[in-house]
């Protein structure tokens, strides 16, 4: 069997899309099922080969899928394509009805802009429970909750979170992108309140595609360089391989809303969340009604750093409740998400 994945990683979608694809190709792999990736342009085709994967470029706009429908109906008539799995919120529904009319589909909905034509449909979103899915697809399997939340294998059988009475370590994520510079803004205001996180180290990722990370670390300079054990120190990296060492060890984490919630949670690592795209909202407003984060509101429209800044100092004297959300969030996740979706895809292609 072979998987095809369509997906896209850039700017505009950062890196959420194929990271979680990626961690189901990975699955995949642990089962002897081949994954190829399909993409519409370069910028792309690095992820998925740099873990090995094969990657079918189409060489078009990775927005244009009502233009990409005679191109795709031809790789799977070419390829006798079994089964896609498509995660984008640019898709169509026209588009989704003509794959869906030529091989079995998967589909990535945490959205729920439409009743999407589909074999499997798959919403992992803590929210998920908004939408009457049995209702809207009668014919169609489904695959929802946290439990089939697509994190990569090392987010699996976790040892249980310490959590510490003195934060010593921050972490701060954004995902891929940054379009409305927040590192750079974050770091401007820690450093006028150093006060605050004195003999506190700060590990800020910026994300793949952050083009002010050089600003940040002129920025950070002497912070980079600060040996003294009671002063802040900042540590600067435009991505890592994986979070889950860096979430394990963190006191507390600050980010943004995304796969990167469901990975805290399987950590039990306690945190700020923020959204800074529409498709984070229902995300980060369904963890913090369920007392799993707290919320610091939208960069675009209510957000204050100076807000964010009384957030952390308020958890960093607040033990018990960090100790409280990092229970909660070890009980909503279990990382075997992936797994549990290459294993629907495999039952629903043998008929079972």
């Amino acid at each position: 069997m072979i998987l095809y994945i369509r997906t896209e990683a850039n700017r505009v979608t950062a890196t959420g899309h194929m990271m979680r694809c990626l961690a189901i190709a990975d699955a995949a792999a642990e089962k002897g099922i081949r994954t190829v990736f399909i993409v519409a342009e370069e910028c792309s085709e690095r992820f998925p080969q740099e873990r090995g994967y094969q990657t079918i470029c189409l060489g078009r706009r990775w927005d244009d899928f009502a233009g990409e429908i005679s191109v795709i109906e031809r790789l799977i008539a070419d390829r006798h394509v079994e089964m896609m799995l498509i995660d984008s919120y640019f898709v169509s529904e026209e588009y989704m009805k003509a794959v869906s009319k030529m091989t079995k589909t998967a589909y990535i909905d945490d959205l729920h802009a439409a009743i999407w034509s589909c074999s499997i449909l798959i919403d992992y979103a803590v929210y998920y429970d908004l939408f009457d899915y049995q209702k809207e697809y009668p014919d169609t399997k489904l695959l929802l909750g946290c439990n089939y939340a697509p994190l990569r294998k090392e987010f699996k059988d976790l040892p249980v979170k310490q959590i510490s009475k003195t934060v010593k370590r921050v972490l701060v994520v954004t995902g891929g992108t940054d379009e409305y510079h927040f590192m750079k803004r974050f770091t401007e205001t820690i450093l006028a309140r150093r006060d605050l996180f004195a003999g506190v180290e700060i590990t800020l990722i910026c994300g793949a595609f952050n083009r002010e990370i050089e600003e940040i670390r002129k920025l950070s300079a002497d912070c980079l360089a600060e040996a003294k054990t009671d002063a802040m120190r900042i540590k600067i990296y435009p991505s890592l391989p994986t979070l889950k060492d860096a979430m394990l060890e963190t006191d507390l984490l600050i980010t943004a809303g995304g796969t990167t919630l469901y990975e805290m949670a399987a950590c039990g690592t306690p945190g700020i969340c923020f959204s800074m795209a529409d498709n984070q909202l229902d995300n980060v407003k369904g963890f913090a009604a369920r007392d799993l984060v707290w919320y610091a509101g939208d960069i675009r429209k209510d957000f204050s750093y100076d807000r964010l800044i009384e957030m952390i100092k308020e958890l960093m004297q607040n033990y018990v409740e960090r100790a409280a959300v990092s229970e909660k969030l070890r009980a909503l996740v279990d990382g075997k998400g992936a797994e549990r979706i290459v294993d629907a895809v495999i039952h629903y292609r043998s008929g079972l």
